[in-house]
């Protein structure tokens, strides 16, 4: 993966601890899963770039389907499966239960898996 996906995703899953652990004035589970879907997205973007060159423009959709087709790496497909799992934390319905801490801690331990990885 280029240097900066993994960089800002770091950054992201940082901010997105200090959120879960309680230390910060925001005490927010759905904002946590919010910035793990960024940093999801920021390594999607940077392996779709490792696997077929830059994708300006194109939608996180598309870039899944890039990594459903190309990439056949477990790396590849738990990038996939956070990026959904993230996307439904971030939007809940008033007539649904938000995530909790120990869901989106679980998350963005998926995805910091896939940062150490690489």
């Amino acid at each position: 993966m280029s240097d900066d996906g993994p960089t800002t995703a770091v950054a992201l899953l940082a901010q997105a601890d200090t959120i879960l652990a309680g230390h910060s004035s925001i005490h927010s589970a759905t904002l946590a899963a919010f910035l793990a879907r960024q940093a999801t997205e920021a390594l999607i973007e940077a392996r779709c770039t490792e696997l077929v060159g830059p994708v300006p423009g194109a939608t996180t959709r598309s870039k899944l389907a890039i990594l459903k087709s190309l990439d056949h790496t477990e790396a590849g497909q738990a990038l996939a499966l956070s990026w959904y799992r993230l996307s439904g934390y971030c939007h809940v319905h008033a007539y649904e239960l938000p995530p909790t801490v120990g869901e989106v801690r679980a998350a963005c331990e998926q995805v910091m898996g896939v940062v150490d990885v690489h």
